[in-house]
């Protein structure tokens, strides 16, 4: 398949389609997190390794806010972990698609640790048109241009912290979720499309009633709606694919 011919110019191929929307708006909503560190407190370095490491917004939103309360270490370390709980099931879902990949299981942890919402939708969307053989290569130049693009929207967004507005700031860190829910509206597959509807219907309601739990009660629900009523959706066994 032409772009896919060798594991470079799958690389480079997987560069080039980051270079567009999801750098951007990566790009863009790191800024806004960039401002938020700086705000906090936190140095530009461990800002920056923040992204590199942690790389998932709402982890990272959950980090500063508890540095910032001057919270210990294990605190931090579980909050963290609980806001990126949610990459386990975008891991189990992507692992059909590598798991024929010719490489060695050690890099298994690599390619775990640079998932996020961009590149899961992106190698959901995309992934059955690419060789096997080919998307490591291809997830792994994609996913590094929009971490890097990550890294220098929070180098901008911490110097530029004087003179941008709070609430600008704050506007920008949910592009991505905005984003992604595009996205995921964009899907023909009916089970999705029901979850993504009743997810957006109960998000409001629940938030309002349980503004911590909110978000992780609606998803629940939701998901489960559409999982349960999946094989009575017309044309849901029919769906080509994740996202086609």
């Amino acid at each position: 398949m032409k772009g896919f011919k060798t594991n470079l110019t799958s690389t480079l191929f997987g560069i080039r389609n980051a270079l567009g929307v999801p750098a951007l708006l990566l790009f863009s909503a790191m800024t806004g997190f960039g401002s938020l560190a700086q705000e906090q407190g936190l140095s530009l370095w461990i800002s920056m390794l923040s992204t590199v490491l942690i790389w998932g917004m709402p982890g990272q939103v959950v980090h500063v806010e508890l540095y910032g309360l001057g919270a210990p270490l294990i605190a931090v370390a579980l909050g963290v972990a609980g806001a990126n709980a949610r990459f386990l099931p975008m891991t189990l879902s992507m692992m059909p698609l590598l798991r024929k990949a010719p490489h060695h299981r050690r890099w298994n942890y690599l390619l775990v640790h640079m998932i996020s919402i961009n590149t899961w939708a992106e190698m959901m969307r995309k992934g059955d048109e690419i060789p096997v053989e080919r998307r490591v290569a291809y997830f792994l130049g994609f996913s590094s241009t929009c971490m890097f693009a990550g890294v220098l929207g929070v180098i901008q967004g911490y110097l530029l912290l004087e003179n941008m507005p709070k609430l600008v700031s704050l506007c920008l860190l949910f592009l991505v979720p905005i984003y992604f829910a595009l996205i995921m509206s964009n899907t023909t597959h009916p089970p999705f499309l029901l979850a993504f509807a009743l997810g957006c219907l109960s998000g409001p309601i629940f938030h309002q009633w349980t503004p911590e739990w909110g978000l992780v009660i609606s998803g629940t629900i939701a998901g489960t709606i559409a999982f349960l009523l999946r094989n009575h959706i017309p044309f849901a066994k029919s769906g080509k694919g994740t996202f086609g």
